[in-house]
């Protein structure tokens, strides 16, 4: 069976259009790559990896960080990279600090979200 590739350039995000004429099926993008150029860099050749920021997720002492704040920067990431070939991800690994309501409200707002722009 054919196994999907996918490849993570952290640090070097220079390189993905390049890598993405290597024949992956998916560039994994981290928080330093611009949203806005991302999905022009890979073209047609391979879907999207990232790069939500999970300082989205944490908790602060003013209490900015809310369900409501988490789906409205979700659905600026899909509306930056699309909702179709990507996969929802964050641009940096979970560091233990994050909300389990806040990840709830980020998986929700993906599958919600994309639903209704793939539908729109």
């Amino acid at each position: 069976p054919e196994v999907p590739l996918m490849v993570f350039s952290r640090g070097a995000s220079f390189a993905n259009e390049e890598l993405s004429k290597l024949g992956f099926d998916v560039v994994t993008i981290d928080g330093s790559v611009d949203r806005s150029t991302a999905r022009a860099t890979v073209g047609g050749r391979a879907g999207l990896q990232g790069n939500y920021d999970p300082r989205e997720l944490i908790p602060d002492d003013e209490g900015s960080k809310t369900p409501e704040t988490v789906r409205q920067t979700a659905k600026e990431m899909l509306e930056a990279l699309g909702p179709q070939r990507l996969i929802a991800n964050l641009g940096e690994g979970l560091g233990g600090k994050e909300s389990t309501e806040l990840v709830q409200a980020f998986v929700d707002a993906i599958h919600e979200e994309s639903e209704a722009m793939i539908a729109a």
